[in-house]
């Protein structure tokens, strides 16, 4: 499990963790513990927001740099996907072609689009929220803060349902150590890490908040799984990524609106 652990934090984020001699099954059982990295993600995100806000700077100011740092503190891999992913759906209208598009490494013209728009998106629903954690007090401040954390936790576990029994439409990629091969346990063990979350429920209204912030964040991811085989002919690397990217904006975005 330890080393599981270690193969996840190492892949998901710049955590120097050294894991010698990875086996394949080493890197589909790590996606049990994705969850636990997006944790690591949002709880460094809430704790360096908190002081951000702490030491006076806006809460838009502070958005931006907890955007920046999110992006270093992954090596902005999901965003790679989200570039990757918007050239090859706006390069062709063939499968075969934009999974060609998706593999350049060059970004174009929509991938710029995409990033800018996510970006946009994360900022936002970043500066909403900080904005509500300078004017609430006490519970309802950890509240808020405890679902910004929360938020990169479930978008990851939103990449292992999305990945679990799709099809894969290459031949070899990153992307089919994960898509079609994980299994029910993996789900379930990452689903272990998403409850803690429900302890921050005081009432029945901030459990429907709760829910309804995780349903969005799963909502890109829900909408992939169906688009991704029909417009790509299933589900890639890049695709699992941008439904990440996604899902922390519209997460994020749902806090505002349900707190």
């Amino acid at each position: 499990m330890l080393r599981a652990i270690a193969v996840a934090i190492s892949f998901l984020t710049v955590i120097p963790l050294k894991v010698s001699g990875v086996t394949r099954e080493d890197v589909v059982r790590s996606g049990a513990f994705f969850p636990l990295a997006g944790w690591l993600i949002g709880l460094a995100m809430a704790g360096c927001g908190w002081l951000l806000l702490a030491a006076g700077l806006a809460p838009f100011a502070c958005a931006v740099l907890l955007v920046a740092f999110e992006a270093w503190l992954t090596r902005g891999l999901h965003l790679d996907g989200v570039a990757d992913l918007f050239d090859g759906l706006g390069g062709s209208f063939e499968p075969e072609k934009r999974l060609a598009i998706m593999k350049d490494s060059a970004t174009g013209a929509f991938g710029v689009v995409g990033i800018v728009l996510v970006l946009l998106l994360k900022t936002a629903g970043l500066a909403a929220l900080l904005t509500q954690v300078q004017t609430w007090q006490d519970v309802s401040t950890v509240v808020l803060l405890l679902c910004l954390a929360f938020v990169p936790a479930a978008a990851r576990w939103a990449m292992l349902t999305l990945a679990w029994k799709s099809r894969y439409p290459r031949q070899s990629g990153t992307g089919q150590l994960f898509v079609g091969q994980l299994t029910a346990q993996e789900i379930l063990v990452g689903l272990l890490f998403l409850l803690p979350v429900l302890a921050g429920g005081a009432h029945a209204r901030t459990l429907l908040g709760i829910a309804a912030v995780w349903y969005m964040t799963m909502l890109p991811s829900f909408w992939l799984r169906y688009r991704a085989h029909e417009l790509l002919g299933g589900v890639t690397g890049d695709v699992l990524g941008a439904s990440c990217e996604f899902g922390e904006a519209l997460g994020w975005l749902a806090v505002t609106l349900f707190f």
